[in-house]
Order: structure tokens, then sequence, then C-alpha cells
């Protein structure tokens, strides 16, 4: 799938091109995983948990926007692309975000 929302966003530069690669798509799945199962530990303060459940979504987003070949250090934006890069609208990237 490509999207011209993302082209236009490396166009005026709030994305970079960068060839992704298989070895960091996995780490940013495994790094989202082991920071949503942290974020359900009722022992921890609620704001570490979000502060994990914030982690978790970031990499999943950073993880899809990579597999179209982009990279961005603006934190908002990455989160805001997953209607680009799953082709979800946002109701349902929000709700699959839900960690209960």
């Amino acid at each position: 799938m490509t999207s011209d929302f993302l082209s236009n966003l490396a166009q005026i530069r709030k994305l970079n091109a960068e060839p992704s690669s298989p070895r960091e798509f996995d780490g940013l799945l495994r790094s989202a995983v082991e920071r949503a199962t942290d974020a359900r530990h009722t022992g921890l303060s609620l704001a570490s948990r979000f502060t994990l459940a914030y982690d978790a979504s970031h990499a999943l987003a950073l993880a899809a926007l990579r597999a179209h070949g982009y990279r961005s250090e603006d934190h908002y934006l990455v989160l805001q692309c997953p209607t680009h890069t799953l082709g979800w609208p946002p109701d349902q990237w929000r709700r699959t975000a839900n960690l209960e």
C-alpha cells in the first residue's frame, strides 16, 4: 500500500524516506509487545502504566511506518500515521490500542 499522504509528508520533510530492515521491524514489534505486557501490571503506578502503553503504541505505529520505508522523529506524527500505513480509520486503530 502506498499513500499520497506519506509521500507528501516526505516532500515537506516531515518524514524521511529510509529503507526498513526486518531486524528493525521485529525489534519494534518485540518492544511493543513487552511494553504492552508490562503496562498491564497493576502493581505499577498509573503514570508508569500509561508511559508503557504510550511507548507500546508508538512502537507499533513506528513499525508500520518503517514497513512503508519512512521514519520520523516526531512522536505525534508517527501516532497519526496508522490511518495511512494500516489503512484503518482512526476509530479502529484507537480501539485496537486499548490494552484492556
